[in-house]
């Protein structure tokens, strides 16, 4: 586009004298009101939506009160992983309410986790993919005190030998953490060194009475493996344990 021509200067005076007076006087009355802002401009023509705030995590539900419904709903926050999760996860290939106990590290175990009341453990196990869940429940013992105490052990355990199994173990934390801790979240991995090395990374939760850990490894023991299965299984493990507590 062509640009606009230039106004001559003999062009704006003449129109300049060309103005009747009478009017010049009337755009000195108004040209003030017509200059000040309006109330209209001051308010926007548009406001942004509210942001919505943050769901409130609902609290832990009272701890059960006897063995019977500490049993019921240990086994209610029992995973149940099928083909979406991974096609070797279609079927559990061990569940039993057997004595084990949640993982201690250099300790023979945690203390507080001789007050259990009732325990469930269901296994995966596939070619590829290896996992493992454990859930305790206590009627007399919150489940965060389980989480200090592994916590306590974890500053000062860096490596040790596995009982009963030949290999030893070092302790492992990913960066950033697969999945991230908190007050009652823990998780670190394992470097398992025998005849061959594998990783093994685990998942410690808690909520109310209750504990929930998870183990696994994939691709092989690889670490990268182990870590994104354990971030993909975090959030099946909070709604189960959630089923719990």
């Amino acid at each position: 586009m062509d640009p606009l021509p230039p106004v001559r200067k003999d062009s704006a005076a003449a129109m300049m004298r060309r103005t009747p007076l009478v009017l010049l006087s009337v755009l000195a009355l108004v040209g003030p009101a017509a200059c000040a802002p309006s109330r209209a401009a001051d308010t926007p023509r548009w406001s942004a939506a509210p942001t919505a705030a943050p769901p409130t995590a609902q609290p832990p539900r009272p701890a059960p009160t006897s063995t019977a419904e500490t049993r019921t709903r240990v086994t209610a926050a029992m995973l149940k992983l099928d083909t979406q999760f991974h096609p070797e996860t279609a079927e559990h290939t061990e569940e039993n309410s057997e004595a084990w106990k949640l993982i201690s590290l250099c300790r023979d175990s945690l203390p507080s986790d001789r007050r259990r009341t009732a325990h469930r453990e269901r296994v995966w196990d596939g070619e590829t993919v290896w996992i493992r869940q454990y859930v305790v429940g206590y009627l007399k013992v919150p489940g965060r005190k389980l989480a200090d105490e592994l916590r306590s052990v974890l500053k000062s355990c860096d490596r040790y030998e596995v009982p009963n199994d030949g290999r030893t173990s070092v302790i492992v934390r990913p960066t950033p953490p697969p999945v991230p801790n908190g007050p009652d979240v823990i998780t670190f991995c394992e470097k398992l060194i025998g005849e061959a090395t594998r990783h093994q990374c685990t998942l410690f939760m808690t909520r109310g009475n209750f504990v929930l850990q998870v183990d696994v490894s994939a691709g092989d023991g690889d670490l990268a493996a182990g870590t994104e299965l354990l971030a993909k299984v975090a959030p099946l493990a909070t709604a189960a344990l959630a089923k719990a507590a």
